[in-house]
């Protein structure tokens, strides 16, 4: 009995995990997939009523114009603390350039930790837009260094001009456990160079359509690859990039034909790019006359702890290892200028420089990492959801293959007696057998 309950088990989590699809955001608004199991919680506009989010766990939750929600948020006195929102407005929603998503650490006493506001700018278009706070540790002490109760403040400024629709969050707090021994370099390193590098990946594009946010981000490895946009979409991609290494990415914007004599668009392709914590890197967008053009960048600086240090947000975000995230979005206003109903994008990525040691952590390192797991997926391409289903999948073959086949032959059997079963009493009953096309 004990091995059947396991193999019913095991077959009933396959169908589950075969069977599981994306969370699409509230009401089908959006095309933006969220976290698989992400919890459902509410902002409070007072602090007292906050609900308190879980570190390492992805949550959903809305926001209204010009709103300030209050979460709230256990910390230790040991480990750099990373708290998160993407907002995630409605397609074609009308927004302005100064609409903001604004994120806040705050401690019990109202010292400000940490903040980030993120601005839709001059291209002023709805796409998911991310913000992060920053509780550091710092080694001379201060505010917000106390083990205990923090709050995660998130507020959006909305014009009164701009669509006011809610927009959907998705929120995330994430750590990083502290350094052994002296606690790591506490000075910015000295810049690197910043020149394109040579031999950046050519030949012909792969084809490797993008996901729709963070969660379904599709991996990418050294390569040159291709997608089509539709005016107003966003793609995700994600690189993972190790320790003493730098990522350099460049998009290119493929030619397009117009009606018009002028025949121009002004941020026509946004890239934004993030760290493995979410935080936002570095953005850029390129004007588009209808020629190839590709989007001016510089590599990332080497990805080492002290970049934590550094003032330029660019050297700041390369501050750990793991998975760097590119957000690529098209403006609607293509649909206008020129003709077809998606545009060609190459994404060309160079990883240059060889893995090298990184800090010893007093825990678990987390996402903040690269292994064997996260290069296979980056060259198989997939996604987070893709290499975590697989990954159970692989456990339930492994542990239910035998007594799932005994599960599956003993049903065999069980339908066989059933219906002879069934036979035996309408024979009985003076029914006869069944017409053509009924019972089984």
């Amino acid at each position: 009995m004990r091995g059947r309950g396991l193999g019913a088990a095991h077959l009933a989590l396959a169908a589950v995990l075969l069977g599981t699809a994306p969370a699409q955001a509230e009401g089908g608004t959006s095309p933006y997939v969220f976290a698989e199991g992400a919890r459902r919680v509410a902002g409070e506009v007072s602090s007292t009523d906050a609900h308190t989010l879980a570190a390492g766990r992805a949550y959903r939750s809305q926001i209204g114009p010009n709103e300030t929600l209050y979460y709230a948020v256990d910390l230790d006195a040991s480990s750099y603390a990373y708290a998160s929102a993407v907002a995630v407005p409605k397609p074609g929603a009308k927004v302005d350039a100064q609409d903001s998503l604004t994120v806040t650490l705050r401690d019990r006493r109202d010292n400000q930790c940490g903040t980030d506001d993120q601005r839709f700018g001059s291209a002023a278009y709805p796409r998911p837009l991310a913000a992060q706070a920053v509780r550091a540790v710092k080694p001379d002490g201060g505010v917000c260094q106390e083990a205990g109760p923090y709050f995660v403040v998130v507020e959006r400024k909305t014009e009164g001009t701009s669509a006011q629709e809610l927009w959907q969050l998705e929120l995330r707090l994430l750590t990083e456990p502290a350094v052994e021994g002296k606690g790591g370099p506490t000075e910015a390193p000295s810049p690197s160079p910043t020149d394109t590098p040579a031999g950046l990946p050519g030949g012909e594009p792969v084809e490797r359509p993008g996901g729709t946010g963070f969660n379904d981000a599709v991996a990418l490895a050294d390569g040159s690859f291709k997608a089509r946009l539709a005016p107003g979409e966003s793609a995700f991609y994600r690189v993972p990039v190790d320790w003493g290494q730098r990522l350099y990415v460049e998009p290119v914007l493929g030619s397009a034909t117009s009606e018009q004599s002028v025949a121009y668009v002004p941020d026509a392709l946004k890239a934004a790019l993030y760290n493995p914590a979410y935080g936002p890197v570095e953005d850029r967008s390129l004007v588009f006359s209808g020629s190839p053009k590709s989007m001016a960048s510089q590599p990332l600086q080497p990805v080492a702890y002290e970049n934590r240090y550094a003032s330029a947000p660019a050297v700041k975000g390369a501050r750990f290892a793991g998975w760097y995230y590119v957000q690529l979005t098209l403006s609607p206003e293509m649909a206008e200028v020129f003709r077809g109903d998606d545009f060609g994008v190459t994404l060309r990525v160079g990883v240059q420089g060889e893995p090298t040691d990184g800090p010893r952590y007093a825990g678990d390192a987390g996402p903040f990492q690269v292994g064997e797991k996260e290069r296979d997926a980056a060259e198989a391409g997939r996604s987070d959801a893709e290499v975590g289903r697989a990954e159970t999948m692989a456990v339930v073959a492994a542990s239910g293959i035998g007594t799932g086949t005994v599960l599956l032959a003993g049903l065999g059997v069980w339908f066989l007696v059933a219906r002879r079963a069934a036979g035996a009493r309408r024979q009985g009953a003076g029914g006869g057998t069944s017409p053509p096309g009924q019972g089984w």
